[in-house]
């Protein structure tokens, strides 16, 4: 089964006209228009189809439109079909929007959150001395020592973003970044000036922290529905307090895109959704991930759609965790003969899991799932199979499955 992501995109990705056909054609995106609106004190309809480009593509009013028409756009999706979702992620601001959409918060705390977010960030921007860069053609441990090299002069270049190992964007000075440029292109980069109006994801944005801090502090977040990957570390989160540290540490940290890529890769992603305006984290991903199936509902709504429908019928096709666990059972051949020994660890545990057999597989929590799975190690336990196979044959099922967010590190199943 290959695993679904669904990828939501941060700044950068807005432009004049932006979700209008999802506006006109769906009532509840107007409806989630109206009640961010409310909330921001402006049109947001407006700001999106009419208003001037230049006041769009201001931070403060960009993050809110792309969490706006993200999150209502994946609500159209989500709303008449189940999706075989087994990650979420977001690219800086997007990472909000994919807590939103795993149920982690709710709409109107998200869309104050990021008002709070894209008005610090505007308001450390108002010099309008500082940039970014991205390095493009060069793997990124060596753009890193180029750095590292330039700041030896007494400059404070920082990498921003790690979006590609051959893609990674710097931040500073605007003065310092045409240094920095010219070294990079001296050494054979080749360096793109980013349209954005401020050195985002470094020290430059400190003064941001305290607001968007205390209103992180003031969320009743939840434990996602749906695993999420953080851009701050790269690995899936872990409980509510990881999301709260590292949503406020997002301002001022590298983007680890290129970390969450592998991450998700190795966790058996190979159909890659973006769902927002542009495509612009999909070509990342075809780019970087091999044999990546990546697609973009606001480029190619259709093909993203029978993308979807192919996912959802191979999901209906696919054997259940509890029917692969039963299967397992059965067929592992047993080394012990001791009948008491046998009656307790694999006839009960057996019985046990053909109970479980009854539930639909769209049913089952990942409680009922964690029962499956040490019910299967207590049958092959008993029957005297290696704990190194026990873990293999266990990590075959949910990579299978799509419920790789159960293993371990280690390559065990979370109990």
């Amino acid at each position: 089964m290959t695993n679904l992501a669904l990828l939501f995109p941060g700044q950068g990705s807005q432009f004049t006209g932006m979700g209008r056909s999802w506006f006109e054609s769906e009532s509840s995106v107007r409806e989630r228009f109206d009640q961010a609106s409310e909330i921001v004190g402006y049109s947001l309809a407006d700001l999106c189809f009419t208003g001037p480009s230049s006041e769009l593509t201001r931070t403060r009013h960009a993050q809110v439109a792309l969490l706006v028409l993200s999150f209502g756009m994946y609500e159209v999706i989500s709303r008449d079909r189940r999706l075989p979702v087994t990650h979420m992620a977001g690219h800086s601001l997007g990472e909000i929007t994919a807590l939103l959409a795993a149920g982690a918060m709710g709409f109107e705390d998200a869309v104050r959150l990021v008002k709070v977010r894209g008005e610090a960030m505007e308001a450390c921007t108002t010099a309008g001395d500082t940039g970014m860069i991205a390095a493009l053609r060069t793997p990124a441990a060596q753009v890193e020592k180029w750095a590292e090299e330039f700041n030896s002069d007494g400059h404070a270049v920082q990498v921003a973003n790690y979006n590609a190992e051959q893609q990674t964007v710097l931040a500073g000075t605007r003065e310092e970044l045409r240094g920095m440029a010219g070294l990079l292109e001296e050494r054979g980069a080749r360096v793109a000036w980013l349209n954005v109006a401020g050195a985002f994801h470094s020290t430059h944005m400190a003064d941001a922290v305290p607001a968007y801090a205390a209103e992180i502090g003031r969320i009743g977040f939840t434990e996602p529905t749906v695993p999420v990957c953080s851009t701050v570390t790269g690995r899936v989160y872990e409980s509510v307090e990881e999301i709260r540290g590292a949503l406020s540490e997002q301002l001022t940290s590298p983007v680890r895109w290129d970390a969450v890529m592998s991450t998700l890769t190795a966790d058996g992603v190979g159909l890659w959704i973006e769902v927002g305006p542009k495509n612009v984290l999909g070509k990342m991903v075809a780019g970087a991930v091999e044999d990546a199936r990546a697609r973009s509902l606001g480029e190619d709504a259709e093909g993203t759609y029978a993308a979807l429908d192919r996912a959802i019928e191979e999901r209906r096709n696919r054997p259940g965790l509890v029917g692969l666990c039963l299967g397992a059972a059965a067929a592992t051949r047993n080394r012990n003969f001791d009948d008491d020994e046998y009656a307790s660890g694999v006839i009960a545990p057996y019985r046990r899991l053909q109970e479980l057999a009854s539930t639909e597989d769209e049913e089952l929590t990942d409680a009922g799932k964690r029962e499956a799975l040490d019910l299967l190690r207590t049958i092959m336990g008993t029957k005297g199979v290696p704990e190194a196979e026990q873990r293999e044959r266990i990590t075959s099922i949910l990579r299978r499955t799509g419920d790789s967010a159960l293993l371990e590190p280690t390559g065990g199943a979370v109990s």
